[in-house]
């Protein structure tokens, strides 16, 4: 497996500067594409780091468990709500659009911290559908 540094020619950040994010940086381009977890994705988001890369593997993290978060339950279908998602391929679109509508139908039966993270869980997905429906043209479906 390719580090993220061989595949896209990337170089560690030798400012000097010790911060949190640089070291974050430099672990992050050590690690190949099957290594990266949700805090590296969520984190590659708000750094515009690599975007495709991240909305890649946001997509392949949300199929394996639509529960996911940084921070908390559900988190990651937040992510996917707040990026662009006109440049996803149309069979990756077809297999988020299968999974958002069947956890539509069993997401009340997940053990939710509190009502309110459930609600927007809901209302997120309400969402992402709609982007998907808009991006795929079938407005009526």
């Amino acid at each position: 497996m390719k580090s993220l540094k061989e595949i896209y020619g990337l170089f560690y950040d030798d400012s000097g500067f010790n911060s949190g994010l640089i070291q974050w940086y430099n672990r992050l381009i050590d690690k190949s594409y099957e290594t990266l977890d949700i805090i590296d994705v969520c984190k590659m988001f708000r750094q515009d780091i690599l975007y495709d890369v991240a909305l890649e593997k946001a997509i392949d993290l949300f199929l394996n468990d639509p529960y996911d978060g940084e921070y908390c339950d559900g988190g990651l279908l937040e992510t996917l709500v707040s990026v662009d998602i006109s440049t996803i391929k149309q069979d990756r679109i077809d297999k988020l659009k299968t999974m958002l509508e069947k956890v539509k139908k069993t997401f009340s039966f997940f053990d939710w911290e509190d009502e309110e993270l459930k609600e927007n869980y809901n209302k997120n997905m309400d969402e992402m559908l709609k982007k998907i429906h808009l991006c795929k043209g079938d407005q009526n479906d």
